[in-house]
C-alpha cells in the first residue's frame, strides 16, 4: 500500500511536473493489466504456484533496491514496470491459499482482510516515517519491509497432488452425469463482472492515486494524511470480515451494485471536501465500497473455478481491474494537462464507477448451470 500512497509526493518532491505524476502512477496498473492473467495460465498449465510468489517475493526487494540508486524519471519507469511484473508474481499466491483452504469464503474473506491490514500498517508507518526523514527516503523504509517478506516463504509449502486429490473427491458428488470420466465441471461466470471491475478502477484508481497530494494541498500534518490514507484499510480489515459472512448466492448482485455506487459517491466527496473530518468520512464510505464489491466478486470467482483453470479466471479479474487503472490513469494525465486541478479531472470520472453498478444491474446473473472443462 505504501508504494502506490507515496510514489505520487515522492514524484513531485522530485520537481516532476504534475500531470506527469498520475501518468507514471499508471505504471503499476499497465503491468497488473498485462502480467496476472499470463502468469495465472501459465500456473494453471504447469500446475505450480509457488515458484511464481518465491520470485515475486525477491524480485520486489531487488527492485527497490535499485531505486535507492536513481532519481531519473526514465529509470523510475522501469523499475516500477519491473515492480509491477514481480508484484504480479507473487499475487499467485493467492490462488494456491483458494486451493488449500477448498474455496471457503470465511477463510478467502480472511485472507482479504489481512491484505488490507498491510495497506493500514503500511500507510501509517509510512506516514511515521516521512515525518521523521522526509519523503524522499521512503523506498528505503518499503526495502526494510520487502526483505522482511521473504521470511514467511520458509512456511509456506505447496502439495499439489493433494491439493488436485482433495478437488476430484470434492467435485465427484457434484459431477454432472453426462460427463465422460476424467472430464470436469464448473459453474458459468459471469462476464460483466470483468466489465464492472473495469469501469470501477478507471474513475477511482487514478484519484487514489493522486489522494495524497490532493491531502497534501490541504492539511500540513504528515500522520494526519497517513491516518486518512491509512484509516480505508484498517476500516476495511473489519468490514471484510463482517461482509464476507453476510455474502450470499442469493445476496451477491445487490452487494456489487452497492459497493460500486458507494464509489462514485466517494469520488464525489472526495471533490466536495476541504478539510479533515470531510475527507474521514468519505474515506469511511470507500472502505464499504471496496470491502463490498471486492468481496463479493473474488467469492464469486472462487466458488466458480478449479484447480485446472483458477489462475486463469483469477488472472482474467486481477487484469480487467487494473486495465481499467491504467486505461483511467492515462485519461486523468490527459485532462490534468489540459487543466492542472485535479478536481477538474475529478468531476469526469464520478460518473464510471456508476456504469459499473449498472453493468451488474442488467448483466449479471447468478448462474447455476454448469460449464463442462476438458483439461488441456
Amino acid at each position: 500500500m505504501a508504494i502506490f500512497t507515496y510514489i505520487p509526493p515522492y514524484l513531485r518532491d522530485l520537481g516532476n511536473k504534475e500531470f506527469i505524476i498520475p501518468l507514471v502512477s499508471s505504471i503499476f496498473p499497465l503491468t497488473a493489466t498485462i502480467f496476472p492473467s499470463l502468469l495465472g495460465k501459465r500456473s494453471d498449465l504447469i500446475q505450480n504456484r509457488s515458484i511464481f510468489f518465491i520470485i515475486g517475493t525477491f524480485g520486489t526487494s531487488l527492485t527497490l533496491l535499485l531505486l535507492l540508486f536513481t532519481k531519473e524519471l526514465i529509470w523510475i519507469i522501469f523499475l516500477l514496470f519491473l515492480y509491477g511484473f514481480f508484484n504480479s508474481c507473487f499475487g499467485i499466491i493467492f490462488i494456491l491459499y483458494q486451493e488449500v483452504v477448498e474455496n471457503n469464503p470465511k477463510l478467502i474473506t480472511y485472507y482479504n482482510a489481512m491484505i488490507v491490514l498491510g495497506w493500514f500498517l503500511g500507510a501509517q508507518l509510512g506516514g511515521i516515517f516521512i515525518g521523521i526523514f522526509g519523503i524522499l527516503n521512503i523506498i528505503f523504509f518499503l526495502l526494510i519491509f520487502s526483505i522482511i517478506n521473504i521470511f514467511p516463504l520458509i512456511f509456506i509449502k505447496e502439495d499439489r497432488n493433494e491439493i488436485l486429490e482433495h478437488y476430484e473427491i470434492k467435485s465427484k458428488s457434484n459431477q454432472n452425469e453426462n460427463n465422460d470420466i476424467g472430464q470436469q465441471t464448473c459453474k458459468s461466470i459471469s462476464k460483466s463482472i470483468y466489465y464492472a471491475l473495469f469501469f470501477r478502477n478507471f474513475g477511482i484508481r487514478p484519484v487514489m492515486g493522486i489522494l495524497a497530494v490532493l491531502l497534501g494541498n490541504l492539511l500540513i500534518n504528515a500522520n494526519e494524511i497517513g491516518f486518512l490514507i491509512g484509516f480505508n484499510p484498517l476500516l476495511q480489515f473489519f468490514l471484510m470480515i463482517l461482509i464476507g459472512k453476510l455474502i450470499k448466492d442469493k445476496n451477491q448482485k445487490v452487494i456489487m451494485i452497492i459497493g460500486y455506487l458507494l464509489g462514485a459517491l466517494t469520488l464525489f466527496g472526495y471533490i466536495i471536501s476541504f478539510d479533515f473530518n470531510g475527507f474521514l468520512f468519505y474515506q469511511i464510505l470507500a472502505s464499504f465500497s471496496y470491502a463490498m464489491f471486492w468481496n463479493a466478486t473474488q467469492i464469486y470467482i472462487a466458488q466458480r473455478t478449479t484447480p485446472k483453470n483458477k489462475g486463469k479466471y483469477v488472472g482474467y479479474a486481477n487484469s480487467s481491474f487494473f486495465l481499467g487503472s491504467f486505461i483511467g490513469g492515462l485519461l486523468f494525465s490527459f485532462l490534468s494537462s489540459i487543466n492542472s486541478d485535479y478536481y477538474f479531472a475529478m468531476w469526469f470520472m464520478i460518473i464510471f464507477p456508476a456504469i459499473s453498478a449498472l453493468i451488474i444491474f442488467l448483466k449479471f446473473k447468478n448462474k447455476e448451470n454448469l460449464e463442462l472443462l476438458v483439461p488441456k
